[in-house]
């Protein structure tokens, strides 16, 4: 082409066009980032699972080795085997608080028992991440409908809360260049000018608000019992209920500071749904309900081993007679 057609075809393309298709591309820019970065965490929430798993699997080894041969040939062999797994162990990414005092305690002191016990909990925990990289693995390459549907959608979180915080901002100023257009020589009309300037920024931070917790509700990763700071329907209903809220900004600008002390009142009660159990809730090692079960534990443990003791010696005497 020539430049004469390059300013024939500038000339005929307007401003307001050339705008819509640079904000267009950075949309889809913004689309194929968010997705390479989802795209990303999954992968790097996979290593995770997989290397928690292969720790926990060491260490699950040693514990078995140690209680099969109860330490009676090579003792120092299977010892430095076993600390070394156990500290090991408190490097795992997905490491509860419970099992990281159960590693703790059997650094401390590691009994037939303890031994028993820590096995129990390592095969719990690895029964968990063993179904969260199961789901992790089918959500990446054998997705349901609904799954691949939300695949889709779940990107254009970014490129929609952008839209939306321009949509927002716009809105603002057509609505204080409106109030700048009032009469402020009367009282009446000065107070009603002021008035609707606080009541367009009061709508302009509770629309911000709201797009930012339906951001928050596209990103919000499944939850389960591997998260023990929060539950997933708590959040997400919290995120609903505030972004809801917004819509009744729609009744009049005189809604808008009761919506947004609303919206207030609903995000200082997320500090209280939302949050995970106490640590004097949780059971630790030396707590008086953790010691009574291992106490049972132990004694039931003792009368086994009682029994298998007069079983074999019976025996015993059964065949000398």
């Amino acid at each position: 082409m020539s430049p004469t057609d390059f300013a024939a075809l500038a000339a005929y393309i307007s401003p307001g066009l050339i705008a819509f298709l640079l904000a267009l591309s950075l949309l889809v820019w913004l689309y194929v980032h968010s997705a390479a970065q989802l795209r990303n965490s999954r992968q790097q929430r996979l290593e995770e699972l997989q290397e928690s798993l292969r720790i926990y699997g060491r260490l699950a080894g040693c514990l078995q080795t140690a209680t099969q041969n109860g330490f009676n040939t090579s003792e120092k062999q299977y010892q430095n085997g076993l600390i070394h797994a156990l500290q090991e162990a408190k490097a795992a990414p997905y490491l509860t608080p419970h099992l990281q005092e159960q590693v703790q305690a059997s650094l401390r002191e590691c009994d037939t028992f303890r031994r028993e016990l820590l096995l129990k909990s390592l095969e719990r925990e690895m029964n968990k991440l063993i179904e969260e990289r199961r789901l992790v693995l089918l959500e990446s390459h054998a997705p349901g409908w609904g799954t691949a549907l939300w695949k889709l959608l779940r990107p254009a979180a970014g490129p929609l809360a952008l839209a939306g915080i321009v949509w927002l901002v716009s809105r603002l100023v057509v609505e204080l260049i409106a109030s700048n257009h009032v009469d402020v020589s009367l009282p009446d009309t000065a107070q009603s000018a002021s008035w609707l300037i606080g009541c367009a920024w009061m709508r302009f931070v509770s629309g911000l608000i709201a797009l930012l917790y339906v951001y928050r509700l596209m990103t919000l990763r499944r939850q389960n019992d591997l998260d023990v700071t929060a539950s997933h329907f708590p959040t997400s209903l919290l995120c609903m209920v505030i972004a809801a809220v917004a819509l009744f900004q729609w009744i009049g600008p005189e809604a808008s500071p009761y919506i947004l002390a609303v919206q207030l009142v609903l995000f200082l009660i997320g500090f209280r749904l939302t949050r995970g159990r106490s640590r004097s809730d949780r059971p630790y090692v030396g707590h008086p309900g953790l010691i009574k079960a291992d106490a049972s534990q132990h004694q039931d443990l003792h009368a086994a081993d009682k029994d298998k003791t007069a079983n074999s010696s019976l025996a015993e005497e059964h065949i000398r007679s």
